[in-house]
């Protein structure tokens, strides 16, 4: 049996996160809900409120969103957000 090293599920740790790693994450919802339809993100969204994962992407659609969230919350509460356009490319 294949072996891994993990993170024990029942503790938490702080991690320090720079702005790029955020542009990351919203990145990867994008890319992640990019062949989705407006009427499937929305469906995706009311199963997940209710915690029914009836498919793979719901799930990682949620973690992602409550990282981009959680990233967003304490960075805004520190006083360290600016409203900018998300591109693919990187800034000048």
């Amino acid at each position: 049996m294949a072996k891994y090293v993990g993170i024990k599920r029942d503790t938490t740790f702080p991690i320090i996160v720079g702005g790029n790693t955020l542009i990351n994450f919203q990145k990867l919802l994008l890319f992640l809900l990019a062949d989705k339809t407006e009427e499937e993100i929305k469906e995706a969204y009311d199963k997940i409120i209710k915690k029914e994962f009836d498919e793979e992407w719901y799930e990682h659609y949620a973690f992602l969103a409550l990282m981009i969230n959680h990233i967003e919350t304490v960075a805004r509460q520190q006083g360290l957000t600016v409203e900018e356009e998300l591109t693919s490319e990187e800034p000048s």
